[in-house]
């Protein structure tokens, strides 16, 4: 499906798609070790690319050229995904007796809900672009761009403008009436999909589901010492170790989510053995997940070593004002109503399976012990940001409002983690259940987490909690999706036994929940009936097919570069700004430039005067006339291609352009574009 749509918006010319193409196309030039950067020559990529050298490599062995392969990709991910979290839902259900008919519905539920579903800011679009709603109720919502009734009325079924789909991502981003004063980002995979980024977070969610598997396994292996049993476990502790480093290595920010996933099914499985004996417990989560951690650790050890992190450390998030310069912040935390907006789907059916399974616990022995840890667990991330939010300066007033703001999530936490413990303890063939609840326990700490501690990163001002959202919602995203998935099959599978006003209440969830997924799936047709245009132009996947169409001597000028120029070269091209066309030649080969867009290896690599050098030297090669100077500088960056296009001409002119005809060999011409070599 994913395929299809891509065939009719298959271009790679917006946002970050130029960023994840190079990374691709570098991934396929790469020999050995780690790519070369394609937008800083002579440096290899400090990035998460482990999942672009994957599709590389596909796109080698079935001879598929990048610009076909990026979209393919794209589409192969969504299929993975998928088809995992189908799996993973389907035999949650059956191996605790559940139907087979309902098992398939959970498991195309959670498909629906992972690749297809958007959250329900497409409802409010809708209901925006037909004119209702007064003034009061759309500053209430307070969405940019529809924070005041529509001047103008859809003629169509969708709304209309200029990617209105896009606001579904940037709900929660606050302004204070005047400037902009909380920018959030909070994508999920159907947007990925739709918007056509092939980042790193998105290539992730097949290795998502194939840890969580393992997870899975992990939980409902028998330690009973028998040599099948023993084998099972040990093939199991190894597909986590394998699975971890993978996910890792494709997607950083993934690491502290599922160690904790991680920890958690090893805590649980030693409860269930030894109870709350804390020493077991320590003994055991330190030995199983340093072991597990180790060795994922050691697999991707060469990528650990070479990499370099621009964060700097976690930092409270509060309600006050702070100064960037001469600009006034205030950090801001996330309204109830945009929550329910980003969350509904998830809200209407993991909760009611929640609060259902804590409504089944029953008062044992040790229910003191497992309430208490319970309840601390529930409240640790809120005492972690009161030590913190102090320690930076927080007026201890705060204190109160921000235990208040973060309830709702210490609830539920407190209770899930209670019914965990007393399904693993006295709960029969419930690992399912247990498992279905531990996925949402981390989704909730995952969404609790940025309304308590963001990620110190490059990014700061308004945009400190940008990142922390935007990478932690994706993977919540995720878990909630099979916890969804299999709460679906839960539920349906009372139907039978429900009777008198919990009949009544039954069809009313399942009223509440079809309205709610059929919310989710008309922003997904809308946006890809406004932004793919399908059936209105010759389908095609070729992601470069927009240049052969608008340049047709660039196109063939990126086919001759791919052909001709082998691992050792290096390109010169101008310098110009991120998210532009600048940078597309090394972009859609993944031959090094001298510099490509530098406000993205700053984010990468934190800001380096050399930078600045780097774009100076290419300015001073394109525009003097001193055949001597240029080729000193080229040199210096290893470079022996040059190319001169529109974009070389525009900016630099004409005047020195003429000078490389001298020295070099010209090996392609063709309108405006000429491709030069250094002699061999």
């Amino acid at each position: 499906a994913w395929a299809f749509y891509r065939s009719y918006d298959p271009a790679i010319n917006h946002t970050e798609q130029p960023m994840d193409f190079a990374f691709l196309n570098a991934s396929i030039r790469s020999i050995v070790g780690h790519p070369d950067d394609p937008w800083l020559s002579g440096q290899s990529v400090n990035y998460y690319y482990f999942g672009y050298w994957i599709m590389g490599t596909l796109s080698k062995l079935t001879a598929i050229q990048s610009n076909y392969s990026y979209n393919l990709s794209l589409a192969l991910t969504a299929g993975l995904s998928a088809s995992g979290i189908f799996g993973i839902v389907y035999n949650m259900s059956r191996s605790e007796g559940g139907k087979k008919r309902f098992a398939v519905v959970g498991g195309f539920a959670a498909v629906f809900l992972l690749v297809f579903a958007g959250n329900l800011e497409g409802v409010l679009e809708f209901v925006h672009a037909n004119g209702m709603g007064n003034l009061s109720f759309w500053r209430w919502i307070g969405i940019d761009g529809i924070s005041i009734p529509a001047s103008t009325l859809t003629d169509t079924w969708y709304p209309e403008g200029n990617w209105w789909w896009w606001r579904a991502t940037r709900v929660i981003s606050t302004f204070d009436g005047v400037q902009q004063i909380d920018y959030v980002i909070h994508e999920f995979p159907s947007f990925s999909q739709i918007l056509g980024d092939l980042h790193p977070h998105v290539m992730s969610l097949p290795v998502i589901m194939l840890f969580l598997t393992f997870c899975w396994s992990f939980l409902t292996t028998s330690l009973e010492n028998r040599y099948w049993l023993k084998f099972r476990f040990y093939a199991v502790l190894s597909g986590m170790c394998l699975s971890l480093g993978c996910l890792v290595f494709t997607n950083m920010w993934d690491l502290p989510a599922f160690v904790v996933m991680l920890l958690m099914v090893i805590a649980l499985k030693i409860y269930s053995t030894f109870g709350l004996n804390f020493i077991e417990l320590s003994k055991g989560i330190v030995l199983l997940g340093g072991i597990i951690i180790g060795v994922s650790s050691i697999l991707i050890l060469p990528y650990l070593l070479t990499f370099t992190s621009q964060v700097d450390g976690v930092a409270p998030v509060g309600d006050y004002v702070s100064m960037v310069g001469n600009f006034k912040t205030v950090v801001s935390t996330t309204h109830y109503h945009h929550m329910f907006i980003v969350w509904g789907l998830f809200i209407i059916t993991v909760v009611p399976f929640l609060v259902l399974i804590f409504w089944q616990t029953t008062v044992q022995a040790d229910w003191r012990k497992s309430a208490f840890m319970a309840v601390f667990i529930g409240v640790s991330p809120y005492l972690i940001w009161a030590v913190l939010h102090l320690i930076e300066g927080g007026v201890f007033v705060d204190l109160v409002g921000r235990f208040v703001h973060v309830l709702p999530f210490t609830l539920l936490i407190g209770i899930s983690v209670y019914s965990m413990m007393w399904l693993q303890r006295y709960g029969s063939s419930a690992a399912s259940k247990t498992f279905a609840i531990s996925l949402a326990v981390l989704g909730l700490f995952l969404v609790m987490g940025p309304e308590l501690l963001y990620v110190d990163d490059s990014f700061g001002g308004y945009l400190e909690r940008m990142n922390t959202v935007f990478k932690l919602y994706y993977q919540a995203w995720a878990v909630f999706a099979i916890a969804a998935g299999f709460a679906i099959c839960n539920l349906l599978s009372l139907r039978s036994t429900v009777i008198g006003w919990k009949l009544l209440l039954y069809r009313s969830w399942s009223f509440i929940t079809i309205v709610t997924l059929l919310c989710g799936a008309y922003y997904t047709i809308a946006a890809v009936a406004a932004k793919g245009s399908p059936f209105s132009d010759v389908p095609t996947l070729d992601g470069l097919s927009f240049i052969e169409q608008s340049n047709l001597s660039e196109y063939h000028a990126i086919e001759a570069i791919k052909a001709e120029l082998d691992s050792e070269s290096h390109i010169l091209e101008a310098v110009g700004d991120g998210y532009s066309q600048f940078g597309r030649i090394s972009s859609s080969t993944g031959v090094p430039t001298v510099l490509g867009w530098m406000g993205h290896e700053i984010q990468w690599r934190g800001f380096d005067e050399s930078f600045e050098e780097r774009k100076q030297d290419v300015s001073v090669i394109y525009q003097t006339q001193d055949i001597s100077e240029a080729k000193s500088l080229m040199d210096k960056y290893g470079v022996n291609y040059v190319y001169v296009g529109h974009r070389e001409i525009g900016k630099y002119g004409p005047d020195g352009l003429s000078k490389f005809a001298a020295f070099m060999d010209t090996i392609f011409t063709e309108g405006a574009v000429k491709l030069y070599r250094m002699p061999r």
